[in-house]
């Protein structure tokens, strides 16, 4: 089935599960392993970042709501403006990232989003930066915990590390699962990133999923029926992450109350 004869779709079964799978569309592949390179990194990154921020401005750091808001406010701005914002700071020719490089010695800084080499981490580094959703909701996880956790390990003598890792990160677990569950079912689904910033990237480094799904639906040859295949795979490949990150979470997650 194509876009402009809708009119001659025809059933074909599974043949279009089976062209990706028989290996007949080798770009199917590529985008599956540069969108799981890119949702691992960038879970693992704003994750990492959202949770210390969030534990340094758990404390009483004077300004604590000017850095929380100012953290917050990138995770605010549209995705498309941001995209565009980023394009430009990270030109290797005027771009702000490779002026201060040049400014601090380097002379031959990286050309960023024109390598295949750095395209995929430059996108990872740009979409790390809106970790603002992810740390106001850890700050929040924090505040719920009940200081008399705290009060009794200071009478057993704890330090801050002890705290931290026998104390706060075991009953932080039920927030740090539901944001590394939600992001990883967003990056799985990246797509502005991709189509703004880097199209397919040289070499198609940066070709994702969710944007050869939109190539094959809305370029020619308009393959609608293809599409819809890789729209029911990518829903099928998050249920199936979803269900091992709920099996895991039976041993790893813990709640105030006892439950799981």
């Amino acid at each position: 089935m194509t876009l402009l004869a809708p009119d001659e779709a025809k059933f074909v079964g599974f043949k279009n599960y089976a062209a990706f799978f028989s290996g007949m569309d080798p770009l199917f592949w590529l985008s599956l392993k540069n969108t799981l390179i890119y949702a691992f990194l960038n879970v693992t990154f704003t994750i990492v970042f959202a949770l210390l921020v969030a534990l340094l401005l758990n404390n009483n750091v004077k300004g604590k709501n000017v850095f929380r808001t100012i953290f917050f406010i990138p995770s605010l701005l549209p995705a498309v403006a941001s995209a565009i914002m980023f394009r430009w700071v990270f030109d290797p020719s005027n771009g702000v990232v490779n002026s201060l490089l040049r400014m601090i010695g380097v002379s031959s800084p990286p050309i960023w989003l024109e390598s295949a080499q750095t395209a995929l981490l430059t996108l990872v580094i740009i979409s790390a930066y809106g970790f603002g959703g992810k740390m106001i909701i850890f700050m929040t996880g924090l505040n719920s915990i009940s200081d008399s956790y705290y009060e009794a390990a200071e009478i057993d003598g704890a330090g801050y590390w002890t705290k931290l890792f026998k104390i706060t990160l075991p009953l932080l677990s039920p927030i740090i699962f539901y944001n590394v569950l939600m992001g990883t079912i967003g990056a799985l689904q990246v797509f502005t990133e991709g189509f703004v910033i880097s199209g397919a990237g040289p070499g198609n480094s940066t070709l994702f999923y969710v944007l050869r799904l939109y190539n094959m639906a809305y370029r020619q040859p308009f393959r609608l029926g293809q599409a819809s295949a890789m729209a029911w795979l990518l829903f099928i490949i998050i249920g199936f992450i979803t269900f091992i990150y709920f099996l895991f979470s039976k041993k790893y997650v813990f709640y105030q109350d006892g439950g799981e």
